[in-house]
């Protein structure tokens, strides 16, 4: 089964602040969440731990 994660799980996970994260999606730093609808926004975590990976190899 799939696991998603709020914004407030995200900036927890990378020790940051919640606009921190949001910038890091509209600069690109981070995949985009998926839309459950109107005001439901959330993080796969699949999507985030192949992010991580792409990052810990490319430094």
């Amino acid at each position: 089964m799939k696991q998603y994660l709020s914004v407030k799980d995200v900036s927890r996970r990378y020790g940051v602040g919640v606009s921190t994260v949001w910038q890091w999606v509209k600069d690109g730093l981070l995949p985009a969440p998926v839309r459950f609808g109107q005001r439901c926004t959330r993080w796969d975590c699949d999507a985030l731990n192949e992010h991580d990976q792409k990052v810990k190899t490319a430094a």
